[in-house]
């Protein structure tokens, strides 16, 4: 876990305990909370979200902690844990990434908090560019944007792995024009290399929030309620689904590449990356009319 993610965990988990004492009440003591209002802060009043997740995290630390310090015997918290249906991520399309974009520079400032509009732009492009989680993306240090190379060094991500990650032509100029405008004699090879207007490391969850605002500007919502609309982790998959997309146009044996996009995007198993070709339908779409040109080719090839 990278020291962003601990430190939005413990700002998360915080505000969490918070809301849960301010939903209990002032006056009631820890032994008196009952399961059902537990049960109750934890559904809330709309439907059921991954925040019931959240909530469920933060008091199971909690009781956790209050059990082994003798302040209460028992956790009220449920014993079922509820099940939400699959997420299936959102592919944007080019011209819907073009909208993000320009929605980047039109969102109102005062919107993206201390978030330039010019920080979310790269790290935008990056994260499509590259098939970067938003994590990964925020976790570069200076040392490890080697623009000369033309690759990154992606440390500690998920499942604990490190890997290399070749950029193309126009990630790099994005990047070293990026880079000459926060460049600094005091800026260290350990900073990180995405800052914020006060110089510092960029919450993951204000990224998330500057981006939300920039995908409602620029129209982008789907069916399903809040769980379901777009989100900036959604460039991730849809930088997969395009390039998959391109080997198939290209008429590339996809099978045989697709352990190393399973590589480049550091994928711990193939399955994960094979998800990638039932995303979207114009993938499928691709596929079949390659295996049709295949099969009219042998046919003819037999006569």
């Amino acid at each position: 876990m990278s020291l962003s993610e601990k430190h939005d965990r413990f700002v998360v988990n915080g505000n969490q305990l918070k809301a849960f004492c301010r939903a209990i009440g002032p006056k009631i003591d820890i032994a008196d909370v009952s399961p059902e209002k537990v049960n109750a802060f934890l559904v809330g009043d709309g439907p059921l979200t991954t925040t019931w997740y959240v909530k469920h995290n933060a008091l199971r630390g909690f009781y956790r902690y209050a059990i082994s310090r003798g302040f209460v015997k028992t956790s009220p918290l449920p014993l079922t844990i509820p099940k939400l249906p699959p997420f299936k991520p959102y592919i944007y399309s080019p011209a819907e990434l073009r909208r993000i974009l320009d929605s980047t520079e039109a969102c109102p400032r005062r919107r993206l908090s201390d978030l330039d509009a010019s920080v979310m732009r790269v790290l935008i492009l990056l994260m499509y560019g590259a098939a970067l989680r938003t994590s990964e993306a925020l976790s570069l240090r200076v040392k490890d944007v080697d623009l000369s190379e033309a690759v990154l060094t992606i440390r500690d991500s998920k499942f604990f792995k490190s890997r290399l990650v070749p950029i193309g032509t126009n990630t790099v100029r994005v990047l070293a024009e990026y880079a000459r405008r926060h460049d600094s004699p005091s800026r260290k090879p350990d900073d990180p290399f995405f800052v914020g207007r006060n110089a510092k490391l960029i919450p993951l969850h204000k990224i998330e929030r500057a981006f939300k605002q920039i995908r409602m500007h620029a129209g982008l919502n789907r069916h399903g309620g809040p769980r379901c609309q777009p989100r900036l982790h959604d460039l991730c998959h849809t930088s997969a689904v395009h390039r998959l997309t391109t080997w198939y146009r290209e008429g590339k044996d996809v099978q045989k590449l697709l352990p190393q996009l399973s590589v480049y995007m550091g994928h711990r198993l193939l399955a994960a990356t094979q998800a990638y070709l039932s995303m979207t339908p114009n993938l499928l779409h691709q596929a079949s009319l390659r295996f049709e040109r295949y099969a009219k080719w042998e046919g003819s090839s037999n006569d």
